[in-house]
């Protein structure tokens, strides 16, 4: 005596034999093309990662190493640009006029002799973040800074920092 089922399963059955009908062969290539698209899609956001990194360690090297503040903005930053850092944006609007000029009164007047060491990198589409050490003059303490940006067409358009250590005096490390 065979059994009739009506229930779940049957309609499972009859989604599987619609494949069979279009074919495994059809199913296969849709399946593949989709994967491609994924790939090409992490692909190009690493990318824009890879892109989004260069521009702003060309920014950090040409602002706190080599200390042209004017040119760093113009090649580099947006029109748009925030500065979320508290230590700059607090005294200053925090628009890219207010932060171009907080950045010269930092790196071409309290401390033209600073040195800033990228130790690492972490990038996300269109996040950029390092990890650095910044000596404001030969031989002090370093000062542990999270730098981290957002890059929109090739230009930085936000920041925010963290800056974490002391002053040879005991104070606390403030930009």
């Amino acid at each position: 005596m065979q059994r009739s089922y009506t229930h779940r399963s049957d309609a499972c059955s009859a989604w599987t034999a619609s494949l069979a009908r279009v074919g495994l062969a059809a199913l296969t290539t849709v399946l593949l093309l989709s994967a491609a698209g994924c790939a090409n899609l992490a692909v190009m956001e690493q990318e824009l990662s890879k892109t989004n990194t260069q521009t702003v360690l060309a920014f950090e090297e040409t602002a706190f190493n080599k200390h042209n503040v004017d040119e760093a903005f113009a090649h580099y930053v947006g029109p748009d640009f925030v500065q979320h850092e508290t230590a700059l944006a607090g005294a200053l609007p925090d628009d890219k006029n207010g932060a171009l000029r907080a950045y010269r009164v930092l790196l071409e007047q309290r401390f033209p002799r600073s040195r800033l060491s990228v130790e690492r990198t972490i990038a996300q589409r269109d996040m950029v973040a390092t990890q650095s050490l910044w000596t404001r003059a030969p031989r002090t303490h370093a000062i542990a800074v999270v730098d981290i940006y957002r890059v929109r067409d090739g230009r930085i358009v936000e920041h925010w920092a963290v800056l974490s250590g002391s002053r040879a005096d005991g104070a606390a490390a403030t930009r």
